[in-house]
C-alpha cells in the first residue's frame, strides 16, 4: 500500500489542466517537503477554488501599489495558501501589476518567468521549507538559521532594479527554529527595497507575536465540501462522483487531506485505527502492523495520516467528555493531546525509533480512551 512521496514531482500532461494550450509536460518542479506523488504541487497550479475575498483583495493592493512587504497567509494546511502564494509571486515577477483585474490572473504558462517559477531558478523568487537532511535520508524537521541566511544573500545578490520586486515565499513560516525566526524578524523590521515576504502559516501557532505585529495578516478558511470535491475530480481525474463527495467531506475543508485520503489510504487506516482503538483490549498483532505501516522508511505520509486520525480522536474524545458534563475526563484527554504533540515533535527531532514510538503512542492512546469512556 505505502508508497515513495519523496520524489519529483509528476511530470502533468494536458489533461491535468483546463485546456489543451496548457501543456506542461516538459516542466518539472524540486521536490519539497511536503510533495505528494501523483498530485500536482502548489506552484504549478492554475486554478484556485475558494478565497475570492482575499483574492480581490491582494489584487487590488498590486493595482494600487499598497501591497503589504510582509504578508502572512494564514489557515489550515491544504487550503490554497501556497498556490494563491505562487499566484502572488507570478502577478509580481511577470505581470502588469497596474493593469491587473480584480483577481489574481492565472499564470500564463508560456511565459519564460512562469518555467522559471516553477523550476525554481527565478531570480526574482527564493521559495523556502524545510531543508534535505544531508546526513540521513529526508529532511530536517525545521526551517534552520541556515536557510534564512539564504535570504539574505538573495537581496545581496538581486538589486532592485526598474522596480522589479523580490519576493519570500517561507511555507511553512511555522516550522522556522528560534533562531530563525529571530532572523527573519530583523529582515522584517528592516526590508530590502521592492521585497515581498509571503509567510505561510498552517494554524495560529508556532509563530512569533512580534513576526505577525510586522506583517498584515489574512485569514483563509477551509474550503467548502463543493470546492475541495471539484479539487479532487480535477486532480484525480477518474474518481467517481459519490467517491469525490465522500472524500470531500473527509477533508474538513482541506484540499490535500482529501486528496492523501483518496489516494494514500487513508480511509482503509481510518478503519483499521478504529478498529483498534474501539475494542476493550487491543489487538498486539493489529498494532504491530499499525506500527510497521507508520514506520516505513520514504514513506511519512502514511505516518502523518496516522498521527492525525490519533490527535482527531483524541480531540473528539475530549468533545465528548465535555458534552456528557465530564469535565475531568474531558481535561485528561485534552492534556494527553498536547502533551502527544510534543511527543511527536521531539521524536521526529531525535530520530527515535519510528515503529516503537508509534506503538507507545498507539497503546497510550488507547488506555486514555478507554479510561475517558469508562469514567
Amino acid at each position: 500500500m505505502a508508497t515513495d512521496p519523496r520524489q519529483r514531482y509528476p511530470r502533468p500532461t494536458i489533461a491535468c489542466w483546463d485546456s489543451g494550450s496548457r501543456d506542461m509536460s516538459d516542466l518539472e518542479a524540486p521536490e519539497t517537503h511536503d510533495s505528494l506523488e501523483g498530485i500536482t504541487p502548489p506552484v504549478m497550479t492554475l486554478r484556485v477554488e475558494g478565497h475570492l475575498e482575499e483574492r480581490k483583495f491582494l489584487a487590488n493592493a498590486v493595482r494600487e501599489k499598497q501591497l503589504h512587504h510582509g504578508l502572512i497567509f494564514e489557515g489550515e494546511r491544504g487550503v490554497g495558501k501556497a498556490t494563491i502564494a505562487f499566484h502572488l509571486a507570478n502577478l509580481l515577477l511577470t505581470g502588469d501589476g497596474g493593469s491587473v483585474g480584480h483577481d489574481l490572473p492565472s499564470p500564463d504558462v508560456n511565459a519564460s518567468g512562469f518555467r522559471q517559477i516553477v523550476q525554481g531558478s527565478h531570480p526574482g523568487l527564493l521559495y523556502l521549507s524545510r531543508p534535505r537532511n544531508e546526513q540521513k535520508t529526508g529532511y530536517k524537521s525545521a526551517i534552520t538559521i541556515d536557510e534564512i541566511r539564504r535570504v539574505q544573500r538573495f537581496f545581496s545578490m538581486t538589486a532592485a532594479q526598474n522596480d522589479a520586486y523580490r519576493v519570500v515565499v517561507i511555507d511553512p513560516v511555522n516550522d522556522l527554529n528560534r533562531n530563525a525566526a529571530n532572523a527573519l524578524l530583523k529582515l522584517l523590521e528592516e526590508p530590502p527595497a521592492r521585497a515581498v515576504f509571503i509567510l505561510i502559516a498552517h494554524g495560529t501557532g508556532g509563530l512569533l507575536p512580534t513576526i505577525r505585529s510586522r506583517c498584515q495578516i489574512l485569514k483563509f478558511a477551509p474550503l467548502s465540501d463543493v470546492d475541495v470535491g471539484t479539487i479532487v475530480r480535477r486532480q484525480l481525474g477518474n474518481v467517481e462522483n459519490a467517491q469525490a463527495d465522500r472524500t470531500a467531506a473527509l477533508g474538513g475543508g482541506s484540499a490535500r487531506r482529501a486528496l492523501v485520503f483518496a489516494r494514500f489510504g487513508g480511509l482503509e487506516l481510518m478503519e483499521a485505527l478504529r478498529t483498534y482503538l474501539d475494542t476493550p483490549l487491543p489487538d498486539p498483532r493489529k498494532g504491530h502492523k499499525l506500527a510497521e505501516i507508520a514506520a516505513t522508511r520514504g514513506s511519512d505520509i502514511h505516518r502523518d495520516i496516522l498521527r492525525e486520525l490519533l490527535l482527531e480522536r483524541l480531540h473528539a474524545e475530549a468533545m465528548s467528555a465535555a458534552r456528557r458534563g465530564n469535565l475531568p475526563a474531558a481535561e485528561a484527554v485534552a492534556g494527553a493531546d498536547i502533551a502527544f504533540q510534543e511527543r511527536m515533535r521531539l521524536a521526529d527531532a531525535f530520530n527515535l525509533d519510528r515503529k516503537q514510538e508509534f506503538l507507545t503512542l498507539l497503546s497510550d492512546i488507547h488506555d486514555i480512551l478507554r479510561s475517558a469512556r469508562a469514567a
